[in-house]
């Protein structure tokens, strides 16, 4: 079922979920392939953004002659360790009904259709079953994870219902840092000077006119990151021109998406109303976290922490891991930093920062079991390189903090 990706499972859940809450069959098929071709869509773009920071994450490593012993490889060959454990249909089956299971009692109001990141919850029971060899201890680690990731997505869904009405983000790999997000702009409402600084797209746009444009910015931005990368000069404009078109094109391809999960959440509300076992509660439909991608605010964030990271890895004491691969999405990982914050993206860059080093130093001390997972899944390393992990290995709290306890009784 990984096999398929998130752009045709999500249209296949959809359309069951739509099934389910009654939607009209021929708005449930339009919504069901518009969901799909936002994904597509979003995916596209996300893989244009790749294309071009890819050569300016490797000049950047060249430039700042960065020699660590320990290779980000990406959240998709970490995600397939995941789903290879052999516990991993277990976790499947268990994690839908727990989901169910904590809707009719209350526990959660999120429904998540995200099947494809049910990684994320695969990644927890896989690091406590090899490092326990139990399955018992595996499966409740990831039951866990689970249970805790959706009532986080209904403490974050309010931030974001302006936005995204209906909807919550149950995404491992982003959730867990929501609280210390908006922890931090609390903080900051309280330096002064600091408190005063409006920074959120729309406010540069009408103070600075164009030069505020997110479109702009990216033009800007993707210049300056190429020519810090030693590129020539019709490489530096293809990089700021398509850097530029990232931050263009990505919020349009997340609002098709969202204009077909709009109808599903509008008749998931109206059919839990009326189904008496569930007390008229009012349900989010969760799905993922990336889709906060299509805020101007976390777009721009993410790309310029890009050589921030590369610094970040080079004078951090005790880090080990040399950002490449997940450097092309840190506009998820760090997506809840600008949000949390109104889009503010000063205050968004200052906690990108602190969540950085954070990530560094974790994904560093999941070194061991990332290896472990790697060997397990027949992974083979190309020449040259010893030890493997991600930087999504930092991004997942509550997995790692589980794998250490449960190691205990290992």
């Amino acid at each position: 079922m990984q096999n398929l990706g998130a752009a045709c499972m999500m249209p296949i859940f959809v359309f069951i979920i739509g099934l389910i809450v009654r939607v009209p069959l021929k708005q449930l098929l339009k919504a069901s392939v518009t969901v799909g071709c936002g994904f597509i869509g979003t995916f596209m773009v996300m893989d244009l953004l790749a294309k071009y920071i890819g050569p300016i994450s490797t000049g950047l490593v060249e430039k700042f002659n960065l020699s660590l012993d320990v290779i980000d490889v990406g959240w998709p060959v970490t995600g397939s360790f995941a789903w290879a454990v052999p516990i991993a249909p277990l976790i499947f089956v268990g994690v839908f009904a727990l989901n169910i299971l904590l809707i009719v009692v209350g526990f959660t109001r999120t429904l998540d259709v995200d099947i494809w990141n049910y990684w994320g919850f695969m990644l927890a029971g896989a690091m406590v079953y090899y490092s326990t060899n139990n399955v018992i201890f595996g499966v409740l680690a990831a039951l866990i994870t689970a249970a805790v990731t959706f009532r986080l997505a209904d403490y974050a869904a309010p931030v974001t219902q302006h936005i995204y009405p209906g909807i919550s983000f149950p995404h491992t790999c982003s959730i867990f840092w929501m609280p210390y997000a908006k922890f931090m702009d609390k903080i900051y409402d309280k330096i002064p000077g600091f408190n005063k600084l409006d920074a959120d797209p729309d406010h540069l746009k009408e103070k600075i006119g164009f030069f505020g444009d997110p479109m702009f910015i990216g033009l800007i931005v993707g210049a300056v990151l190429a020519v810090l990368a030693g590129q020539s000069v019709p490489q530096v404009i293809a990089s700021a021109l398509n850097i530029a078109a990232v931050l263009l094109l990505l919020p349009k391809m997340v609002s098709l998406l969202m204009e077909g999960l709009s109808t599903i959440a509008q008749y998931t509300q109206t059919w839990a109303q009326n189904m008496k076992f569930l007390k008229g509660k009012d349900l989010y439909i969760g799905i993922d976290g990336g889709i906060l991608m299509g805020r101007p605010s976390v777009i721009v964030v993410g790309v310029i922490m890009i050589p921030i990271m590369l610094a970040l890895a080079a004078i951090v004491p005790g880090n080990r891991v040399l950002p490449i691969a997940d450097l092309a999405v840190l506009t998820s990982w760090f997506c809840w930093c600008p949000v949390a914050a109104k889009d503010n993206i000063f205050r968004g860059i200052v906690s990108a920062i602190i969540q950085g080093v954070i990530i560094l130093l974790i994904a560093t001390a999941m070194t061991g079991i990332h290896d472990v997972m790697a060997v397990q899944s027949g992974y083979v390393y190309a020449e040259g390189i010893t030890h493997t992990s991600a930087l999504v290995m930092g991004q997942e709290l509550l997995p790692d903090l589980l794998y250490k306890i449960f190691s205990f009784f290992g």
